[in-house]
């Protein structure tokens, strides 16, 4: 049996979860910025955990990503 090998055109980004470092670096802001849009923007994917405690990790869809960095470059003014 082979092995079957990830790539882009098998990967659903509707099932793909990152991290917050990852979200903000897809939508071109630093991890501080992306903590402000969160708090701030509520079309901002607010990301969800994997447990009850403080410090479980946030992870976000990548999907949901990619909607809100779409959504960005829709209301941003020209340069």
């Amino acid at each position: 049996m082979s092995k079957k090998h990830l790539t882009r055109e098998t990967i659903d980004p509707r099932y793909v979860q990152i991290g917050r470092q990852e979200a903000a670096e897809i939508i071109g802001v630093s991890p501080t910025e992306f903590d402000r849009l969160r708090k701030d923007d509520p079309k901002c994917p607010a990301g969800f955990r994997h447990g009850e405690a403080r410090n479980s990790r946030v992870m976000f869809r990548l999907s949901d990503i990619y909607g809100y960095s779409e959504h960005r470059m829709k209301t941003a003014n020209a340069a």
